[in-house]
């Protein structure tokens, strides 16, 4: 009887360790998950911040929303026959990958 009750008690200390380190798994990938969608509202609020600023004010508005946030900008012209315009990736490190958001701003017609 005695030897019952050892292994009784064994075997719930070993489920209680394995259910203890199953719920801190699932704390810790929860946590990771929401760093991960606070960091893609952020890049994504950078990308509409950028969206409404008018074309000729792209560079400095990027470089103040850089300076003010953990995300990068990087601008880099193109052109489309007669339409040109600016490439903005906006990007930022989440855990162990980085997240990026790619803009594309037309230059105002006169």
């Amino acid at each position: 009887m005695l030897l019952e009750i050892l292994i009784a008690l064994t075997f719930l200390a070993v489920a209680s360790g394995v259910i203890l380190k199953v719920h801190q798994s699932r704390l810790d990938l929860d946590r990771a998950s929401n760093q991960r969608l606070v960091d893609q509202f952020a890049i994504e609020n950078v990308a509409e911040r950028l969206s409404h600023v008018p074309f000729f004010e792209l560079n400095e508005t990027a470089s103040n929303l850089q300076g003010n946030s953990n995300v990068q900008i990087t601008m880099e012209p193109f052109s489309s026959g007669t339409t040109k315009g600016r490439h903005l990736l906006i990007s930022v490190e989440s855990g162990n990958s980085t997240l990026t958001h790619h803009l594309w701003r037309f230059e105002e017609l006169e």
